[in-house]
């Protein structure tokens, strides 16, 4: 369907005003005029008119003026600035028009070779034709954006109507972004950012000058609610860099606009009126300080190998505009260098805490949890070549990515099916985080999702910071609404006094559970021969992973199976009555790897009676001299029992000194029967 455009309705040339000062002001009033799409723009001025001669003079004459490299920095160069993020949200490198476009914008050399092909008014056609007018689609407000800083550049290769036009379409765009939720980060580029561009670079037109109240009143806005704004940010976290950048072009151009003069009402009895410029820029820009260095710090936790984001397909050639000397994560790190140029350091690879804790050295903490966003980053280190666990769970199928060293192990959506007795159960809701919790040995997350039937499905992860071990576990529970069979089975259970075989398990209901881990580009599965561990790497091993709930070795009868899949994916399969759980133990340590080791389910036991796996389970993991306990209750008790230890938690994990026959706590998470 035809869409209107913005047409200049220029004045009656016979009319024209004798001074040309008042020229450009003739020419913009016209610029908010509504037309047809296929009106005719020929019946406006000829290009040759001395409106359009005055007014094109006064636009580059500002430029020269007030040169962009002043305006926003050096990092202007080549039109890299406006390219800051747009990798990552795209999920591709920019294309040859966006470079020729982003060049255009900051003045910079379009005369290379590659960009001979270029015709800009086709450019601009295929841009009106394409447009898509939503936020949801941040890429399509950058790239509006990018357009409403090449309008100056534009004079030099577009014909005036199809200038006007474009100008035309770029405040329609703008003016539909006005609606929006004021904390999405569309408003942010698509109304604050293009609104202040167009009163700067264009400020010799006054339809594009008076952009800057509005503009500054939405940007405003956006800051002061800031908790809303970072979570609607991280809720799609390939927004993070775009966003960050946006932010610092607007700290920049804030300085550089003229605020709109405030009404006759609010001017002082002697006929000055108030100056608000400095007050209300140091405002908005402390403001806007805030949040770039909590978006910064997540930059910098979301970035892996080679500069590259999360749970990104792209390489370190395709985010260069984001790194060097002028990239994206170097810029933002000045806005706190004591904390956040270590963490880009660290995050680069480029850096080394060699171990010390974050305080030590000016860290940010290195565990970042936003709950309302749902997304969570668990670094062991600052460090990259220390791995990095990122979990991504605003979707009914979580995301994970695992890193060991600068290898990624695992990028992806990891897909959950549970079955009751052959019987498929879909999520009846999202997930929802339950506990959270971090200090110098462990970061530790926990999750769950409502499912048919009254099932949960409750997930759990922890790092090991020092010790370089990563635990995951699902638990699949009977929730509120199977108390009534959940107590019949225990008491069932009672009777049969510490029977080992527990036989009440074959009146509950069969679990079927698998998930599937993707793995990353160019990591392959290394099963060992006789037993049920495997390894995962690419030229060389980078993670060891244990199936805790199967046996250690392949010739015993398991129901847990874990192995590599045709389509690329680690797959891990159990089955259980009434309850079940199923860890998994990820070592990548590559120290540890040619050690000897075992694991073992220990026995359970409350009262003198043996507890069934299906309502608690604990495990012994040791790797040459170095061993570790995990406890799960899955059934709100009395005090229990296991290899000497006795307590009452739903989840526990210690170093176990075998020599010493002492424990050495690392996390406790306590019983939680509600």
């Amino acid at each position: 369907m035809p869409r209107k455009r913005r047409q200049p309705k220029m004045p009656d040339s016979s009319k024209m005003p004798d001074s040309s000062e008042s020229l450009p002001q003739a020419v913009a009033t016209g610029v908010t005029s509504i037309a047809e799409p296929d009106a005719a723009v020929l019946e406006e001025s000829p290009l040759t008119s001395a409106q359009w001669t005055t007014l094109r003079k006064r636009i580059l004459a500002d430029q020269d003026e007030q040169p962009i490299g002043v305006v926003l920095g050096d990092a202007v160069w080549r039109g890299t600035i406006y390219r800051w993020g747009a990798a990552t949200v795209l999920q591709t490198p920019c294309d040859i028009q966006t470079q020729w476009l982003t060049r255009t914008a900051v003045g910079g050399s379009t005369s290379g070779k590659r960009f001979r092909t270029i015709e800009p008014d086709v450019m601009v056609r295929r841009f009106q034709e394409s447009l898509i007018r939503s936020p949801d689609e941040l890429s399509e407000v950058w790239n509006v954006l990018v357009w409403s800083a090449a309008m100056p550049g534009l004079l030099q290769h577009l014909e005036e109507a199809d200038w006007w036009s474009l100008l035309g379409t770029i405040q329609d765009f703008r003016d539909g972004m006005l609606q929006c939720d004021p904390t999405h980060p569309a408003v942010l580029v698509g109304v604050a950012e293009i609104g202040l561009t167009l009163s700067q670079r264009l400020r010799a037109l006054p339809s594009c000058r008076r952009l800057a109240g509005s503009s500054i009143d939405a940007l405003t806005k956006w800051c002061e609610q800031d908790d809303l704004s970072t979570s609607a940010v991280l809720s799609q976290p390939h927004r993070c860099r775009l966003t960050l950048a946006s932010l610092l072009r607007l700290r920049r151009l804030l300085r550089n606009v003229e605020p709109p003069k405030p009404p006759k009402k609010t001017q002082q009895k002697n006929g000055k009126s108030k100056s608000k410029k400095s007050s209300v820029s140091s405002a908005v820009e402390k403001a806007i300080d805030e949040i770039a260095i909590e978006l910064a710090t997540w930059v910098a936790a979301l970035t892996g190998r080679g500069g590259v984001q999360a749970f990104s397909g792209l390489s370190e050639r395709d985010v260069q505009d984001d790194l060097g000397k002028h990239g994206l994560l170097a810029c933002a790190a000045e806005l706190d260098p004591e904390t956040l140029q270590p963490a880009m350091k660290a995050a680069l690879g480029t850096g080394q805490t060699k171990g010390r804790l974050a305080w030590q050295v000016s860290l940010p903490e290195a565990m970042l949890h936003d709950e309302e966003a749902k997304v969570a980053c668990l670094l062991p280190e600052w460090d990259v070549r220390r791995g990095r666990t990122v979990v991504e769970y605003a979707d009914r199928q979580a995301r994970l990515e695992w890193t060991a060293g600068k290898s990624t192990l695992v990028s992806g959506r990891c897909e959950t099916t549970l079955a009751i007795d052959g019987q498929p159960l879909e999520p009846l809701g999202d997930w929802v985080s339950t506990c959270e919790y971090t200090d110098d040995d462990v970061h530790y997350l926990e999750m769950e999702q409502l499912h048919e039937a009254g099932y949960v499905l409750q997930r759990q992860f922890m790092v090991l910071r020092e010790d370089r071990c990563c635990f995951f576990a699902d638990a699949v529970v009977r929730g509120q609404f199977h108390t009534e069979l959940q107590r019949a089975a225990d008491a069932r259970h009672d009777r049969q006094q510490g029977a080992n075989s527990d036989p009440t398990s074959a009146s509950l209901p069969l679990i079927d559970y698998q998930i599937r881990f993707p793995l990353a580009d160019g990591i392959g599965v290394e099963p060992e021969a006789e037993t049920t561990e495997l390894f995962l790497g690419d030229h060389r091993r980078r993670a060891l992973v244990l199936p805790l709930s199967a046996p250690e070795w392949k010739n015993s009868p398991s129901p847990t199976r874990l192995r590599a899949t045709e389509d690329r994916h680690l797959l891990l399969a159990s089955q259980g009555h009434g309850q079940l759980f199923v860890p998994l133990w990820v070592d990548v340590s590559r120290d540890r790897f040619s050690m000897k080791r075992t694991w073992r389910q220990l026995t359970v036991a409350e009262q003198l009676d043996l507890i069934p796996s299906r309502l608690a389970a604990a495990y012994r993991i040791q790797m040459g001299k170095s061993q570790w306990i995990l406890y799960r209750s899955m059934a709100p008790s009395g005090p229990r029992t296991f290899m000497g230890k006795q307590m009452i938690a739903d989840f526990y994990c210690a170093r176990f000194d075998a020599k010493e026959e002492s424990y050495e706590d690392l996390i406790t998470v306590e019983d939680n029967p509600s």
